[in-house]
């Protein structure tokens, strides 16, 4: 969403192309070692695509700082065709990590925060060999005689109805949709679907959550208005039947939440639409809900992350009272929409007893009507206030790398569980999955990178089949 949104700033002054390298390779699947699984394009495809489009500038997007080496090996390949292409990175890992960003010799700019005004600004700069003044572009860091500048913050933007739409016209779409229905690792889009955000930022400070870094803590919604005119585009321009709503909390502001269903219910647009990103439960009730549900809602998430108030509001300091969770997940199967729960175990702070009661707690939301739950471990992501208790207690993996911050696997350990308690209580959390099994599970949690490899083999196998059908 990042690179389509700054693409649909720079079209305005530039020319601009996108290489979603990930929807357009989708039919490469590589084993890399470990339990790390790339899917993609090559780093040649990229080149030559490079080579074709012949830019003066890169902008790589790293949303996740588990995934910064493949953003650097890109930014290589880029310098590679031509070592005069100007190589910017953005997104969240850039933004908590400039100096190491820039410490890559193949990395030319970071861009803190926000990132549309900032590249377009940078770019009109750059275009216009104006590189005397780069300070004055705020939200940037880069490399001036061996030392690293970095500019004041750039102020969050306010009204996000001055944002042009993605420039989703940019993407390989057809790509996507067939990716989606194919499914070679995962998923279950048959309707051509697509991903939207209506809004930015999140008032609340749970301490695992690194989007703040980028997007700021005011919460900053679009309006009802301008969010339906999009559908209403992407339905038109793309025949789009269901959408992920990829907002922190879309339904935070409830009377916009209101005024969206009503657009969507009075235009009949025909799509159905789930919140993947979780939405607190005390922003709904069953009004609400209802309302959502005639409006296309099929599944909501919402996300307790622990079945215990005292880990819920002194150690996570997500401040959200349970039984919440539990009136937003009878509502919510009342009005016919199915749902999804979030849980995080291993926090600093939390006990064996406390992820056990979690694990009870599931089970309950079971019985009051969700139907699937996601149990991970709490990952210490750079930048957050879990990261720095960890660290400063010693109770990080040692060595920890942005590599591991990809991987499912325990990072924290602390006087009360170690790794081990850990997989084992996350494979009997996951039980109250009603798809999996004892057996499957516990073959995991003995030796977790065999059952990454043998995972691996039978999607290849499987995604080779689907291939081969006419």
């Amino acid at each position: 969403m990042d690179l389509v949104y700054v693409a649909a700033v720079l079209e305005k002054k530039h020319a601009v192309c996108i290489i979603d390298a990930p929807t357009e390779g989708w039919r490469n699947l590589q084993d890399i070692g470990g339990t790390r699984i790339r899917q993609g394009l090559t780093n040649e495809e990229i080149a030559t695509r490079i080579r074709q489009w012949k830019p003066d500038m890169a902008v790589i997007t790293v949303p996740f700082s588990g995934w910064s080496r493949a953003a650097f090996e890109t930014a290589a390949v880029v310098k590679q065709v031509n070592r005069a292409i100007i190589t910017v990175l953005m997104g969240l890992h850039p933004s908590v990590k400039p100096a190491e960003c820039l410490a890559q010799s193949n990395i030319d700019f970071v861009v803190i925060g926000e990132p549309e005004m900032t590249v377009l600004e940078l770019s009109d700069m750059l275009a216009k060999g104006n590189s005397a003044n780069l300070k004055d572009v705020k939200g940037i860091a880069f490399k001036k005689e061996d030392k690293i500048v970095t500019t004041p913050p750039r102020p969050a933007m306010e009204n996000l109805d001055e944002l042009p739409y993605p420039a989703r016209h940019l993407l390989p779409m057809r790509e996507f949709f067939e990716a989606a229905n194919k499914r070679p690792i995962s998923g279950n889009l048959k309707k051509p679907s697509i991903r939207m955000l209506t809004s930015r930022g999140c008032n609340h400070a749970c301490i695992f959550c690194s989007n703040y870094i980028v997007m700021g803590r005011k919460w900053r919604g679009r309006s009802p208005e301008n969010v339906v005119r999009e559908i209403e585009q992407i339905v038109h321009d793309f025949g789009v039947r269901q959408i992920d709503f990829l907002d922190d909390n879309v339904s935070f502001d409830r009377a916009r939440m209101e005024r969206i269903c009503d657009l969507l219910i009075e235009k009949r647009l025909d799509v159905e639409w789930c919140t993947p990103n979780g939405v607190r439960a005390d922003c709904l009730d069953e009004a609400l809900l209802m309302k959502m549900k005639k409006a296309g809602c099929k599944r909501i998430l919402v996300a307790p992350e622990s079945g215990v108030q005292r880990v819920v509001d002194e150690i996570i300091n997500k401040r959200q009272d349970l039984k919440k969770v539990e009136q937003a997940v009878s509502a919510a199967r009342k009005a016919g929409i199915e749902v999804g729960c979030f849980f995080i175990l291993g926090m600093p702070g939390e006990t064996k007893e406390d992820m056990k009661a979690t694990i009870a707690f599931a089970h309950k939301l079971r019985s009051l009507g969700a139907d699937r739950f996601y149990f991970s471990y709490a990952t210490p992501l750079y930048g957050t206030e879990l990261y720095e208790r960890a660290r400063l207690n010693g109770f990080l993996k040692s060595e920890l790398t942005d590599e591991d911050l990809a991987a499912v696997e325990p990072l924290i350990e602390t006087p009360e569980f170690n790794a081990d308690d850990l997989r084992m209580l996350c494979a009997e959390a996951n039980l109250v999955n009603p798809t999996l099994t004892r057996d499957r599970l516990m073959r995991a949690v003995r030796d977790p990178k065999k059952a990454v490899k043998t995972l691996f083999a039978r999607r290849k196998t499987a995604h080779q089949a689907e291939m081969n059908k006419p």
